[in-house]
């Protein structure tokens, strides 16, 4: 079974993680679908499309309803349950792995397969203070941290929701510890006069290999939530 992990990092949050190893006939079977995204799905085409399908799979199996609760998007593509104002969601995917996340709050992940362009893309989305954390780090943690920070960096921005963001101006991450498995930061959003704060949980995993005694590629996750003003 391609289920990675599912696990419950807060009360009411649940997010997995599946690796894709089925047919789309797989996932299109067991997903009734909305005439909006049946339309949505007719403009996609080969893996794009599994993935498509499988997050909205997993994020169903997740949800514990026996009756699926189609998706809609708002006006910024933020996907949300239809008639559920209460329950979040959030999906991402990277190279034939998905991840769907449902919480009390409002949301968003990402996950991320362990590439080699990533130190050539950093520039991109990585501040001056994101570089100092970076060097505090040892050398060889610093692949693992540009992937996390890839990783916290998309998923404020799915949670933020209204797009216009900009990755190096418009977003902090609290200086965090990483050892090489888990750790939890707080993340800010910060765009004229809007500031909000959001807890940050993100992790390590490596893929299953067919020798147990040999690791697969990794990937990265991050599950971000927003935290509530007092």
């Amino acid at each position: 079974m391609p289920l990675l992990f599912s696990q419950h990092p807060l009360p009411d949050t649940t997010f997995a993680v599946w690796q894709i190893a089925e047919p789309e006939e797989f996932f299109r079977k067991g997903l009734p679908l909305s005439e909006t995204e049946a339309g949505e799905l007719e403009n996609l085409k080969g893996q794009r499309r599994v993935e498509w399908l499988a997050c909205r799979w997993l994020l169903h199996r997740l949800s514990g309803e026996r009756e699926r609760l189609p998706l809609a998007k708002d006006a910024f593509s933020k996907p949300f349950f239809l008639g559920r104002p209460g329950r979040f969601c959030s999906l991402s995917h990277s190279h034939g792995l998905v991840g769907a996340l449902i919480a009390g709050q409002n949301c968003g992940c990402d996950l991320q397969l362990q590439v080699s362009k990533m130190p050539r893309i950093a520039p991109r989305f990585m501040n001056e203070q994101d570089l100092a954390l970076l060097e505090a780090h040892p050398l060889e943690a610093h692949l693992d941290l540009l992937h996390l920070f890839w990783t916290i960096k998309e998923s404020l921005y799915k949670t933020y929701g209204l797009k216009a963001l900009d990755f190096k101006a418009h977003m902090r991450v609290e200086p965090f510890n990483w050892e090489g498995a888990k750790c939890e930061a707080v993340g800010h959003v910060e765009k004229e006069d809007f500031s909000q704060a959001y807890q940050l949980l993100c992790g390590k995993y490596w893929l299953p290999t067919a020798d147990e005694d040999q690791l697969g590629v990794p990937f990265y996750w991050t599950v971000c939530l927003e935290m509530l003003k007092c």
